[in-house]
C-alpha cells in the first residue's frame, strides 16, 4: 500500500511539474541519457532536469539525487518552484538510478558501494562538469540507506560534493570519529550538510540523526553549515516533507542578506561571496534592494539613500521616478529635495500615473510650508493645474487656501475661490464647508 500510495504522489507531481511550465519544449528539459560507465561495466540512464532558460553562458550548481527512480520528481518539481521564485539559484537536477541499491548504496561500505562511489567521482560528476555548464558546487540528495551512503562519501579526501540532503540517517557502520575528524579538519570551501528525521521513523535512525548533530556540536567549524531537523513524518513521507527544507538550506547562503553591514556591504561584497560559496556571479537582483531600501528611508539616512538610487540606476536594476522620490525625501524630512522632485514629476508625467500625484500632492504643499515658501507652492500648484486639468477644483482650492493662510495673492483667492463654489463636486480634499470657511477667511 506504501508503494502504491508513493507512486500515486509521484505521478502527481510529475504532472503538476509538467502543467506549471509555461511551454513544452520547458517540460522536454526534463530527460534521461545513457550513460557508459567502464567503473560499473554497463550503461547507465541518468536522468537531467535543466533550469528553465538554460544557457552555456551562465554557471550553473549540480543537485545528485540517488533513488532517482523514486525520487526524482519531487526534487524537480521542489527545485524548479524555488528557482522560479528566487529562493535558490536556477540549478541542474541529475537523478541517479539504482540497479540494486542495497549494494551500490550500501552502508557497510562493501566493493560494490566503494565502485559506485568510484562511479559517481571519477565518471558522473566529471561527465555532467564537462557537458554542461557547471559551477562547481556540488550536492548530492539521499534517503535512508542513501542518506547513510552520503555521509561515507563526504568523509572521503576525494569527494567532489560541499552539499548533502540527508533524510533518515542512520549509522550501521559507525564512522563517528571519522566525521568528526572531518568537521573538525575541514578547510576548503563552505560546506552544507542538512539532516533530516521522522518522529515515526525506527528509533535508531533518529538517534543517528541526534548523534551526527552533537558530533557537529563538538567540532564547530565555521567553515561547515550543519542543521538537523526533526519532523512529523515516516521512513517514506520524510522525503516530502523535509527536502523543500534541505534545498533551501544547502542554499542559505544564497540572498541571505542579514549577515551585511548596510548596503555598502552587500554592493561590494556580495557577488564576490556568492560566486567564492556557489561558483556563479549573480545578477543583481530588485528584491534584495528592497531589503535594504526599507531601513535606510526610516534611518533617514539621506546619503545613503542617494547611494543606493545611484547604484540602482548605473546597474540597470530599476529606475525611480521624480514622483518616488519626491515621496522618498518628503519622509525623510528632506523637503527642499521633495519639492524638487515633485517639478520634475510635473515636467515629466507620463511616468506618473495621474490618480497617484492627485492623491499624493498634498506632501508637496505641506513641504512647502516647512520652506516657508507658500508662493512657491501656488506656483506648483499652478503648473500641476495645467498638466491635469482634470483636477482643476481642487488645485484651485489649495491655491486659495495657501494664499489665505499666508495673507497673499487674495485676489487670485477669491476668484479661485468662486470658481470652487460654481464648480463643486464631492472630493477627496474638501466639502462644501470647507469652502465656507474658507471663503470667509476673505
Amino acid at each position: 500500500m506504501k508503494f502504491t500510495i508513493k507512486v500515486l504522489l509521484i505521478l502527481l507531481l510529475k504532472a503538476i511539474f509538467c502543467l506549471g511550465q509555461e511551454t513544452e519544449s520547458n517540460c522536454i528539459q526534463n530527460n534521461v541519457i545513457s550513460l557508459q560507465s567502464d567503473i560499473l561495466g554497463q550503461a547507465r540512464n541518468v536522468k537531467i532536469l535543466l533550469p528553465e532558460g538554460y544557457t552555456q553562458n551562465q554557471k550553473y550548481p549540480v543537485l545528485y539525487i540517488t533513488d532517482a527512480n523514486y525520487n526524482f520528481e519531487v526534487a524537480s518539481f521542489y527545485l524548479s518552484q524555488l528557482a522560479k521564485s528566487n529562493v535558490v539559484p536556477k540549478s541542474i537536477l541529475v537523478g541517479v538510478t539504482q540497479q540494486n541499491r542495497y549494494e551500490e548504496l550500501d552502508p557497510f561500505w562493501s566493493e560494490k558501494g566503494k565502485q559506485f562511489k568510484d562511479f559517481l567521482f571519477k565518471e558522473l560528476v566529471p561527465h555532467i562538469s564537462a557537458t554542461y555548464s557547471t559551477s562547481g558546487f556540488n550536492a548530492i540528495i539521499g534517503h535512508s540507506d542513501g542518506a547513510e551512503y552520503n555521509h561515507l562519501l563526504m568523509i572521503q579526501k576525494d569527494n567532489p560534493f560541499r552539499g548533502f540532503i540527508n533524510m533518515s540517517e542512520n549509522l550501521n557502520t559507525d564512522v563517528t570519529q571519522e566525521i568528526a575528524n572531518y568537521f573538525k579538519t575541514y578547510n576548503g570551501k563552505k560546506v552544507f550538510c542538512f539532516v533530516a528525521s521522522a518522529t515515526y521513523d525506527s528509533p535508531d535512525r533518529i538517534a543517528a540523526g541526534k548523534a551526527i548533530q552533537q558530533v557537529y556540536s563538538s567540532n564547530p567549524n565555521n567553515k561547515i553549515a550543519f542543521q538537523n531537523k526533526l519532523y512529523n513524518a515516516d521512513h517514506q513521507t520524510i522525503v516530502a516533507k523535509s527536502l523543500l527544507d534541505g534545498i533551501t538550506y544547502i542554499f542559505k547562503d544564497y540572498r541571505e542578506l542579514t549577515q551585511y553591514n548596510g548596503f555598502k556591504d552587500y554592493a561590494a561584497n556580495y557577488k564576490t561571496n556568492i560566486n567564492n560559496c556557489y561558483g556563479f556571479m549573480p545578477d543583481a537582483n530588485e528584491d534584495d534592494i528592497d531589503y535594504f531600501f526599507g531601513k535606510i528611508l526610516d534611518d533617514k539616512d539621506v546619503t545613503m539613500y542617494e547611494y543606493i538610487v545611484a547604484y540602482a540606476t548605473e546597474n540597470n536594476i530599476f529606475q525611480i521616478s521624480s514622483y518616488n522620490r519626491s515621496w522618498h525625501y518628503f519622509y525623510m524630512g528632506e523637503h527642499e529635495k521633495s519639492v524638487a522632485q515633485w517639478n520634475k514629476t510635473i515636467d515629466d508625467m507620463e511616468d506618473t500615473s495621474p490618480k497617484v500625484f492627485y492623491y499624493n500632492f498634498e506632501k508637496a504643499i505641506i513641504s512647502y510650508q516647512k520652506l516657508n515658501n507658500p508662493k512657491g507652492a501656488i506656483t506648483f500648484l499652478e503648473a500641476s493645474k495645467k498638466i491635469l486639468p482634470q483636477y482643476t477644483l481642487e488645485f484651485n482650492y489649495f491655491i486659495a487656501k495657501v494664499a489665505l493662510e499666508h495673507n497673499i495673492q487674495k485676489t487670485k483667492a477669491k476668484r479661485n475661490i468662486k470658481y470652487c463654489e460654481q464648480n463643486y463636486y464631492d472630493n477627496k480634499y474638501f466639502n462644501k464647508e470647507d469652502l465656507i470657511k474658507l471663503k470667509s477667511e476673505l
